[in-house]
């Protein structure tokens, strides 16, 4: 299993703390059969590029640190770049593994940005494909998760968390990751990991649940065959999505005419 979305990297965000506790996620997620990873700390804003630096040296200190520790994942670096209406792609981190073709991008997590389909209109011309960060955690797509489909439609890519199909992120997040699943929207799996006792770094789990709802096939893709396209820069194929019903919501006097009729 490939995981594309972690906080692997310490001192650059409010993922790992110090080298122990990156260490640590590391041998967590190797235990649990991970085999490569990439590390995808938050860039909130352009400004934030100002600790590229910073973040390609610490990245390149925690592969000789977790070589020296026996630890034989795999390492990539990107970043996880929150949406604005003047994000780029030009810098060293913006594309996962220095491709130039995907980023990993996400949302805040009340809305979706009315300026973000003409900004990715912009980009996925330009041959820059987004993949965006679970989506099932959003509100947005919470609401109308048809959005979800209209994205991926227009080229967008979908990632979710590992602890979402397991509903650590609560019920509607698991609902939803399901639903994304079943119509053919979701496109990578991540653990989104912080720290080893809170935000682990685990897939085999969530694995077992898509290999149990959908069968190996999917899970085989989902957890591994994209993401290693993704890192090679190759195109990505994709079962063609399916659009989700709207579904009706009952009107107050059909909601209290059940309550009380009792059914």
């Amino acid at each position: 299993m490939i995981d594309i979305h972690t906080h692997i990297i310490p001192y650059v965000d409010d993922g790992a703390d110090d080298w122990a506790t990156a260490l640590a996620l590391l041998q967590q997620g190797e235990k649990d059969g991970i085999k490569a990873a990439v590390a995808t700390p938050h860039i909130l804003s352009e400004i934030d590029y100002r600790l590229e630096p910073e973040i390609i040296k610490n990245f390149k200190e925690l592969k000789v640190r977790a070589e020296d520790a026996g630890i034989k994942m795999k390492l990539y670096l990107g970043c996880e770049i929150y949406v604005q209406p003047d994000m780029t792609l030009e810098h060293t981190l913006s594309t996962l593994n220095q491709t130039g073709k995907y980023f990993l991008t996400e949302f805040p997590m009340n809305a979706i940005p009315r300026f973000v389909a003409e900004k990715f209109f912009e980009l996925i011309i330009a041959d820059k494909v987004p993949i965006v960060a679970h989506p099932e955690r959003n509100i947005g797509f919470m609401s109308k998760p048809m959005i979800a489909y209209e994205f991926v439609q227009r080229g967008a890519l979908m990632q979710v968390n590992a602890p979402s199909l397991l509903g650590k992120h609560g019920e509607k997040a698991r609902q939803l990751a399901f639903t994304l699943i079943e119509h053919n929207l979701v496109h990578f799996l991540g653990s989104d990991c912080h720290r080893p006792s809170h935000r682990s770094m685990g897939l085999r789990e969530a694995y077992k649940v898509i290999v149990d709802n959908w069968g190996t096939e999917t899970a085989k893709n989902i957890c591994f065959e994209n993401a290693r396209k993704m890192l090679n820069g190759e195109s990505i194929e994709i079962p063609e999505p399916i659009p989700i019903e709207e579904m009706e919501k009952p009107s107050i006097w059909k909601r209290v005419r059940t309550f009380v009729n009792g059914r």
